[in-house]
């Protein structure tokens, strides 16, 4: 089968963060639905506590673990023997993964009473079996999101990204669908208990894990893959990119073990401090992932073929393209959903069981989560890089060295600022990680010169400044500084046109101060339009 031809990084970064958006829109309409019937009490805070427990595995055997040690490996393979031989080694890996994965599951749910008592130590036993039983009924999804992630990985190989980024679309509707459907049929017995309405979600979630993975199967087969389950630990490709896993796994997962960190230390404040940090992060997550990790997915097949061939400066084009383009994306995001935090967790959450308090809380600590974002991006892109470069074992000791960092700065924030210290210590740490990040690279990869990415975050940077006093005096003008004042249709016809104003008024800066990205991703829309 003949490969098509690669387009462009900014092209395929477009598709990424296209379908991405469209995920996330899914994902607002998962999060006003949970919101809505769960709100920020005790189930609640039970329930977020026991998805972090997948979410946080899913990092170390899917998402960007996964693929930085994969698609390197069958980079490999493909030069060496051909797209055959290739073939079968990703089915060997994926098949020998699914196995670990699965005995995995089965030790851990024999360990969920513990794991539910460490993070949640400072609650009543009560919430603490509920965590367990919630813990239990998700873990197994953890199976199904990393072999969707792996079947990702194959279709971006092949660049077809767009149905890649759009699986989680069909989690947030499979989600949806299967907790409408089963409470309308509790609910003919009266009001359900927030501890049934816990279990529901909690089954939700393996519904959604299900059918995204069964909306894949049908363009993974037409790509000619397969999986081929058992150990196939003889494969040397396989062994390789198990080893390449290993030390990865603890790089790509610092961040979200931060998360849990914090979520264990937020056991000790007030009930909803769970459910609070865990809204605030799907928001200040939804900017990396509709922005930044549209840049590394597209960027990595790129990377690792560079780097097998050895095009020193065509790597270091494309690492300064995908920091330059992630600091242009990033920064204004983040700058916006700080000034627009209370509207917008509003407009999110203030629903149902969901109270005004609690959406307030939410938008205190989306500010100070928002604070170290370009960091943490920066630190994911970076990480990219080194993989391409078979550098695993650096990443993860410079993961070891921020996860203890984020540890001593939420201990040291927790007391005076609580959800927001955690949320912000995360932030922080990464800033150190970005850090370690650039000086690994340094000495590997030939020519590398960051000053032209300098002078972009600059212009990057001048421009968020202004369309950020922008958002600010807007949201005075219209009303937004207080936006519990209004209906929900109300404050939408408000909050979205500002956004967009902004928005337009970023791109004229970006382009009038000479950001390259920021002209090119201009030009591209003026052609679609031209021809439209």
């Amino acid at each position: 089968m003949s490969q098509p031809r690669p387009p462009s990084l900014l092209r395929s970064a477009a598709v990424v963060s296209f379908m991405t958006l469209l995920s996330r829109l899914t994902g607002f309409a998962q999060t006003f639905f949970l919101s809505h019937i769960l709100g920020a009490g005790p189930a609640a805070d039970a329930y977020y506590v026991a998805v972090r427990l997948p979410n946080l595995l899913r990092r170390f055997t899917a998402e960007g673990t996964m693929t930085a040690a994969f698609l390197p490996t069958l980079a490999e393979v493909e030069a060496a023997e051909g797209e055959a031989a290739m073939r079968a080694s990703a089915a060997r890996f994926l098949g020998t993964l699914l196995t670990i994965l699965l005995a995995g599951v089965a030790l851990v749910l024999l360990l969920m009473g513990p794991l539910a008592s460490l993070l949640m130590g400072g609650r009543p036993e009560a919430q603490i079996r509920l965590t367990a039983l919630l813990g239990r009924i998700m873990f197994p999804y953890l199976a199904l999101v990393s072999l969707t992630a792996g079947f990702t990985a194959l279709l971006n190989l092949r660049h077809r990204f767009a149905l890649a980024a759009a699986v989680s679309i069909f989690w947030n509707l499979g989600f949806i669908g299967f907790g409408w459907a089963a409470l309308r049929v509790i609910e003919r017995q009266g009001p359900a208990p927030y501890e049934t309405v816990a279990v529901v979600c909690a089954g939700a979630v393996l519904a959604g894990g299900v059918l995204q993975l069964l909306v894949l199967l049908p363009t993974v087969r037409k790509e000619g893959f397969s999986l081929s389950p058992g150990l196939h630990l003889r494969d040397p490709y396989v062994r390789s990119a198990l080893r390449r896993m290993g030390p990865g796994m603890l790089a790509a997962g610092i961040y979200p073990i931060n998360v849990v960190i914090s979520a264990a230390l937020a056991s000790h404040l007030a009930v909803g401090a769970q459910t609070v940090l865990f809204n605030s992060g799907m928001m200040t997550e939804m900017v990396m992932g509709l922005f930044a990790m549209g840049l590394a997915t597209a960027g990595l097949p790129l990377l690792a073929r560079q780097a097998e061939a050895q095009d020193w400066p065509g790597m270091n084009q494309t690492l300064n393209q995908t920091l330059s383009a992630s600091a242009l994306l990033v920064l204004p995001a983040s700058l916006g959903l700080m000034v627009l935090a209370r509207p917008v967790c509003a407009l999110l959450f203030r629903t149902g069981a969901y109270t005004v308090a609690a959406s307030d809380w939410t938008a205190l600590t989306m500010v100070y989560g928002c604070v170290g974002l370009v960091f943490v991006a920066g630190q994911r892109l970076g990480n990219q890089a080194l993989y391409a470069l078979k550098d695993y074992r650096g990443p993860a000791a410079l993961a070891a060295g921020t996860l203890v960092l984020n540890v001593a700065l939420s201990l040291a924030l927790l007391r005076p600022l609580g959800t927001s210290g955690l949320a912000l210590a995360n932030g922080l740490a990464s800033l150190a990680g970005l850090a370690g990040v650039l000086l690994r690279l340094r000495p590997r990869l030939p020519g590398l010169n960051l000053r032209p990415l300098l002078k972009d975050i600059a212009k990057a940077l001048a421009a968020t400044l202004c369309i950020g006093l922008l958002a600010w005096a807007g949201s005075r003008l219209i009303g937004l500084d207080s936006p519990h004042a209004f209906r929900r249709w109300a404050l939408g016809l408000r909050l979205f046109p500002l956004i967009a104003l902004c928005a337009l008024a970023y791109a004229a800066l970006a382009t009038a101060f000479g950001h390259p990205q920021g002209r090119e991703l201009v030009s591209k829309v003026r052609r679609k339009l031209r021809k439209n």
